[in-house]
Order: structure tokens, then sequence, then C-alpha cells
């Protein structure tokens, strides 16, 4: 039988989340992070302050609306691969596809319509301080559930050192892509050089793990 799908419901609540972002978003850039508070994107927004606290729970999460999604999004790659892939496949994939939940590819880099938005966001990112760390803290979390999953695959206890440092490894593929985005983007670098060396950069940290971790690095059974 056919998933439905979100209830009405359900799908209102999304869009009034996705609005709010989006008003706070363009406020963050326009005046910066720091000098925006709740109550100017509540206004912004036409809702109240509490409107907005009962979707996010911080100003970090306005911004990064999509950084919970993403880290789903990542550890399920690994997790329900396909039979036959393993893990650093699995997540290259994904990397190289560039899915960011809503739409997949490179348009954001390459696309003119798209560059100069992305730009930016990124620019108002990497002058806050508040969202840097935010970003460093969602890598925590990200490996951690990554080591979760790993080690329920191979029966490993929790806490394993070898599936703690070769999850690390997954997520510093992550990163160092993303930090490849970033530079590129405001350096004002050709979208089709960016995409080369952020893939170039997360390719050879998933070479080199899957070298340093082949007991973990394991194709999936089938079954």
């Amino acid at each position: 039988m056919p998933n439905p799908g979100p209830g009405l419901r359900e799908r209102k609540k999304a869009q009034t989340r996705a609005a709010i972002s989006d008003v706070a978003t363009r406020l963050f850039i326009a005046r910066g992070f720091d000098a925006v508070t709740v109550a100017d994107i509540a206004e912004a927004a036409g809702v109240s302050a509490k409107t907005v606290f009962n979707y996010f729970g911080s100003k970090e999460e306005l911004f990064l609306d999509r950084d919970a999604a993403m880290r789903e999004l990542i550890a399920a790659t690994v997790a329900e691969r396909p039979p036959g892939t393993t893990p650093t496949a699995a997540l290259g994939a994904l990397l190289e596809a560039n899915c960011i939940i809503d739409r997949e590819g490179w348009a954001a880099v390459e696309d003119p319509a798209w560059r100069e938005p992305f730009a930016a966001f990124l620019a108002t990112w990497e002058a806050t301080p508040a969202l840097r760390a935010r970003l460093l803290m969602g890598n925590e979390l990200l490996a951690a559930a990554l080591a979760a999953g790993l080690a329920a695959e191979c029966a490993a206890p929790a806490g394993d050192p070898a599936v703690r440092a070769f999850a690390a490894m997954l997520v510093s593929a992550v990163h160092l892509r993303h930090r490849a985005i970033c530079d590129g983007v405001l350096a004002g670098l050709p979208g089709a050089e960016i995409r080369r060396g952020a893939l170039a950069v997360a390719g050879e940290v998933l070479a080199r793990a899957a070298a340093a971790f082949p007991d973990l690095d394991r194709a999936r059974p089938a079954g």
C-alpha cells in the first residue's frame, strides 16, 4: 500500500517552520546574526515569539534549521545502505550527490541564480562564532550517531575506540568537504572548481578511512 505521506496538519506545521526560518535567515544576513532578536523575527514573520520558540529552541537552530535532518540523513545513509555497499561508499555517493534534504545537486555553487544568496548565507555563518560552534557541536552529534549504528552492526561494545575513530573519520570527510565549499564560494572560485575540490578532499578522507579500518568498512550483507 502506498505511503500516504504526512497529513495536512504536519504539512502546515512544516510550512510554518520553513517560513519562520526563511524570514529569520534573511534578517540574519541583512543585519548580522547577533543584531537580530527573536522578537524581530516574530514581528517580521507575523507570529508571536512563543510561536517561534514552539518550532525552534535557539537562534542558531533558526539559521541552521536543516542541521538535525542532515545528521539523520547521513546516519541513515550509512546504517541503511544497500547490500554489498560499504559505509565509505554509501557516504561518498551521498556527498557527491550533494543532497540537502529537499533537493540535491550543485546549483548553489554552479548556478549564478543560487550562488549569490548561498554566498551571503555562508558569509553570515563564517562571521558568527556561535554558528561556527554549532557546526562543531553538530559534528560531535553526528559522530556519536554513526558510531552507535556501526557498533550495533558489527556487535561491538558501546564506546568501542576503533568504531569511534572510524566514525570520526567519516565525519571528517563531511566537515572538510563543507570547508572546501565554504572557502571556495567565499573566495569567488568557479563552481566547477569548488565541486572538484570538495569531492577530492572528501574522497581522500574516505579512502584513507577505508584503508585504516577494513574490518569496519565492510559491505552490508544481503538479507
